[in-house]
């Protein structure tokens, strides 16, 4: 299986943790794989199987969307940086797409054997569901798509159309993680969609990166990152 793996962080972000992303994901996960970095910084990390792509290099409704006034803006156009890349990549029609977050630390070995058990036949996605408030959103610290899913374009173009007109009605927030929940919901009206729920205590586990991925993989997210920079 052609697996494609992507992330995305600031200098700031590589120097407080990304670095050991990095490192940790160079360690542990198959070596026949590579990681593309989105940034929009020059970060001084050599490595033959990790790839750094500009952000500048996004198309024009990306600048336009950095360019424009909402709500939560700030944080809103910080998760954009990871929208698009992930709209760019859906692009593609062959093999898997893996989102990492550049806060996920890599703790034991990962195989592609593994990494194929995460994923039913015929599902679109892989993906740690949440609730936020009444509606159904989705932790995307580390999420699997399907490029060859029949469904991958119809995801597209909804996920797409959302950052492009910014229509973020029906979220909590207007965030990645509650975008794609948003476009999950929309396509579970047709009956035949189907993916794979990872978060099998959807109701009570509102950060369950940790939980189950437990040995393998942990997600430093929010303050539990600033203990990296005592170290």
């Amino acid at each position: 299986m052609n697996y494609k793996i992507i992330t995305g962080m600031s200098q700031e972000y590589f120097d407080n943790i990304g670095k050991l992303m990095l490192e940790s994901w160079i360690q542990y996960w198959p070596t026949n794989f590579c990681i593309t970095v989105y940034t929009e910084d020059i970060i001084d990390f050599d490595h033959p199987r990790v790839i750094f792509e500009p952000l500048d290099n996004m198309e024009q409704e990306y600048h336009d969307f950095q360019n424009a006034v909402m709500k939560l803006e700030r944080r809103t156009k910080t998760f954009a940086k990871k929208a698009w890349p992930i709209i760019t990549h859906l692009a593609s029609n062959t093999g898997r797409l893996i989102w990492l977050d550049a806060d996920v630390i890599t703790e034991s070995e990962i195989t592609e054997q593994w990494l194929n058990t995460l994923i039913a036949p015929n599902d679109f996605s892989a993906h740690l569901g949440v609730p936020q408030a009444s509606y159904y959103a989705v932790e995307t610290g580390f999420f699997m798509i399907d490029l060859e899913n029949k469904f991958k374009n119809e995801f597209l173009n909804e996920y797409r159309r959302t950052y492009y007109e910014k229509d973020f009605a029906g979220v909590k927030k207007p965030f990645d993680g509650d975008v794609f929940g948003k476009v999950i919901t929309f396509l579970k009206n047709n009956p035949k969609f189907t993916y794979t729920e990872l978060n099998q205590n959807f109701e009570t586990s509102l950060s369950p990166f940790n939980h189950v991925f437990r040995s393998r993989m942990k997600h430093y997210k929010a303050r539990r990152k600033e203990i990296f920079k005592e170290t």
